[in-house]
């Protein structure tokens, strides 16, 4: 009698061992899925990100989609800052034309008028370009973030033990979108004066 409640217990223990390790892994698990589906999410954030700011320059000018790339060129050099470029107001730098406004920090330069568009339309396209430009950086550095947090996950070493592999997991570092200027100067270590 003795040696079968002996018995009972140890095979209750053993029970109890067991369904807390599945538990546990099943834990893991569910973890690691949770992060690697918000990591995919995050793709279709930066691609809509890019998509609407495409969008918004197409519906408020009615153009083509070359028209709309050149506008993204044209903003995104003017929200870098270029020197020699004026960045004040009329007044402050004598400048005519569209040079020297300013408007949402989007320093307005005579290359608008390259465009064929009336000052007031161009000021309304910078400023919801700059905006979306904004949004689209930060949907890229919640997907950096996103992938990190699942890298830590996967790495810990809490993770990786009784038989578990969350190591194996980790996915590849998402590919940021930036200038060629960015990617050279990352990969060659020197900042070229042109990117500033």
């Amino acid at each position: 009698m003795k040696s079968i409640l002996y018995g009972v217990a140890v095979g209750t223990v053993i029970g109890v061992c067991f369904l807390s390790v599945t538990m546990w892994k099943m834990g893991v698990a569910k973890g690691e899925i949770s992060l690697h589906n918000r990591y995919d999410a995050t793709e279709n954030t930066v691609e809509t990100a890019l998509f609407q700011m495409r969008s918004i320059i197409k519906n408020q000018h009615k153009c083509t989609d070359e028209w709309a790339d050149k506008f993204i060129m044209v903003v995104s050099e003017q929200s870098k800052g270029r020197p020699g470029r004026p960045t004040g107001s009329i007044s402050e730098q004598g400048a005519t034309g569209l040079a020297g406004l300013v408007a949402g920090g989007v320093a307005v330069t005579r290359e608008s008028e390259a465009l064929g568009i009336p000052q007031d339309l161009y000021l309304k396209l910078a400023s919801a370009i700059e905006g979306q430009m904004a949004n689209f950086v930060r949907q890229q550095n919640i997907r950096n973030d996103v992938w990190r947090e699942h890298k830590t996950f996967c790495e810990d070493p809490f993770h990786n033990m009784l038989g578990l592999s969350m190591a194996s997991k980790v996915m590849p570092k998402p590919q940021m979108i930036t200038s060629s200027e960015t990617k050279s100067a990352m990969a060659e270590g020197v900042m070229n004066e042109d990117l500033m």
